[in-house]
């Protein structure tokens, strides 16, 4: 059975193994100085040569010709090199954690630890996800880990290096292995290729490197599963095909929609896609591609991305008709949907691709400086008579501006209901008629009336209606709202909600601002009483919690 490629075309010296040289040079350095650890610790993603290294690092310490190989690289001639290379080297023994994990298998190991190697210089332990070992099996592990006999080297691997004790990580040297880069990926697959007598386009090189997020192993499987379904002449297509990737193009299509904020053609684009079997998780990494290849070259920055040159050319003409602003929002949104998407279900890209188009509910205006706020506020349904103040249209949302009155206008004075308007609200400020404070509570309930209908549904507006809310004071730029049970405070804690009422609220005093939730029940008499005699309330118990 001919071998798999990720396993022929294994590194067998430190010089091979790509892209990890902060790791390979500190070893060459040990292993020339004499110098090399009992323990070491090799962490990363998976297929970054961790174990491979392991091996390389077994062949090192043990080859009987290390002139041959030179400044401390194994031969790979000698008999311990090609034992340990066709794995049948009794003294260097690779363990799987993950079947592993319990403690009478660590302390079988331990058992065996003290006994001499059988052919080699040194006993090497390769132990493959140690952060799967139970609590009890790493407790058992420490002791030898901290004091091993002089022929014993530990090698331990793990790609989730937070689940592994501390107290062994203290125990051994720690090396970091990194993702790959797109190039050292791409030149790797294309040597690999020319030796298996592949002829690979390389813009398909170029989608296997970029699909395989950075790991050599995994690269070296798509080339494979390419040469198996094609044969030795593999072009893009097929490439994208395999890998459910015809959706590059409807890619660069959702992108156009987003930078020309068309929500209907967009939303048929992913339906069609999907309609035509396209996998919507690599169809939305797709996106996160074009979408940060956009937002890097709106940014003036020149950067390699692995790219064609005419899909590069096309997402530049792409850069002038849409904001910085607008390419950030849309990354963010689909950025967080990579690993969080099912491969048949395209409402979160839907939502996400609606969310990316949408300005922001209601945008904030910037305070004037030196601009006071006015004494006043009140609505204007319709267009100002002469006795009424100058109002500015607001064509779009819900904004602030100031005029002075030709009369003030007091708290006290009797205001018919207001219904919700038809038309745009329209809000003025009016000088002498109370502190920025008392505008906000006179006008509470008209705010919480007159919103835009784009969040006239939401759960926070809801909430502003209801008799327990008001605001209570204002501290610099934060206004206290109080709430008369906790389960509204709650919600309006969540962070879609108070980004609503943070912009209403911003828009009625005309400058940004935060708000504040507090949780003041109604006081019964018998609290008021005492509290007249000199109480003081110390704790209030939440009855809605």
């Amino acid at each position: 059975m001919a071998q798999v490629f990720y396993r022929k075309w294994r590194p067998q010296s430190l010089a091979e193994v790509i892209g990890q040289e902060h790791v390979t040079r500190t070893l060459l350095n040990a292993l020339a100085g004499g110098s090399v650890s009992h323990a070491y610790l090799f962490c990363g993603p998976r297929g970054t040569g961790k174990t491979s290294t392991g091996r390389i690092l077994s062949k090192a310490v043990n080859c009987t010709n290390p002139e041959t190989g030179g400044r401390g690289e194994p031969c790979n001639q000698c008999d311990m090199c090609l034992a340990v290379t066709d794995g049948r080297a009794l003294d260097v023994i690779e363990i799987d954690a993950a079947s592993h994990t319990g403690v009478d298998s660590v302390r079988e190991l331990i058992e065996r630890v003290g006994y001499a190697p059988a052919q080699a210089g040194y006993k090497v332990y390769i132990i493959d996800e140690v952060h799967m070992l139970s609590t009890a099996a790493s407790n058992a592990l420490l002791k030898t880990l901290e004091e091993p006999p002089q022929n014993v080297i530990f090698i331990l691997a793990t790609t989730e290096t937070h689940k592994v004790l501390s107290t062994i990580v203290s125990r051994c040297q720690r090396f970091d292995f990194r993702r790959l880069s797109q190039k050292d990926i791409e030149e790797t697959l294309a040597r690999i290729a020319v030796g298996e007598k592949i002829e690979i386009a390389p813009e398909a090189l170029r989608l296997i490197g970029r699909s395989s997020r950075g790991g050599m192993r995994d690269a070296e499987n798509m080339l494979e599963q390419a040469y198996t379904c094609y044969g030795r002449q593999i072009t893009l297509e097929q490439v994208q095909e395999m890998l459910g990737m015809a959706g590059s193009e409807r890619a660069r299509e959702l992108v156009k929609h987003i930078a020309a904020k068309n929500v209907g053609d967009g939303l048929k684009s992913i339906g069609k896609a999907a309609e035509d079997g396209i996998d919507v998780r690599m169809l939305t990494r797709e996106v996160v591609v074009y979408l940060r290849e956009l937002l890097l070259l709106k940014s003036g920055v020149d950067h390699d991305t692995g790219l064609t040159a005419e899909e590069r050319a096309e997402l530049k003409k792409l850069t002038e008709g849409v904001t910085l602003e607008q390419i950030l929002r849309a990354v963010k949104l689909f950025g967080q949907l990579d690993g969080h998407v099912e491969s048949d279900s395209t409402l979160p890209l839907e939502m996400a691709l609606v969310d990316s188009i949408l300005e922001p509910v209601i945008e904030q205006p910037a305070a004037k400086a030196g601009a006071g706020l006015g004494k006043d506020a009140r609505l204007a349904t319709a267009p100002s008579a002469p006795s009424e103040p100058k109002v500015a249209a607001v064509p779009a949302g819900y904004t602030a501006s100031r005029s002075v009155a030709s009369a003030p206008v007091h708290p006290s004075t009797p205001r018919p209901p207001v219904e919700p308007p038809k038309e745009p609200v329209r809000i003025s400020a009016l000088e002498g008629a109370g502190t920025p404070l008392e505008q906000l509570q006179n006008s509470w309930t008209l705010i919480a009336l007159q919103v835009p209908d784009v969040v006239r549904r939401s759960p926070a507006v809801a909430i502003l209606r209801s008799a327990g809310v008001k605001p209570i004071g204002i501290d610099g730029d934060t206004v206290v709202l109080s709430f008369k049970f906790a389960y509204h405070r709650e919600k309006l804690e969540e962070l879609e909600n108070r980004k609503v009422v943070t912009s209403l609220i911003s828009a009625f005093l005309g400058k940004p601002c935060q708000i504040r939730c507090i949780y003041e029940p109604d006081e019964n008499h018998l609290v008021r009483e005492a509290q007249k005699l000199g109480a003081q309330v110390i704790d209030v118990e939440d009855k809605w919690t």
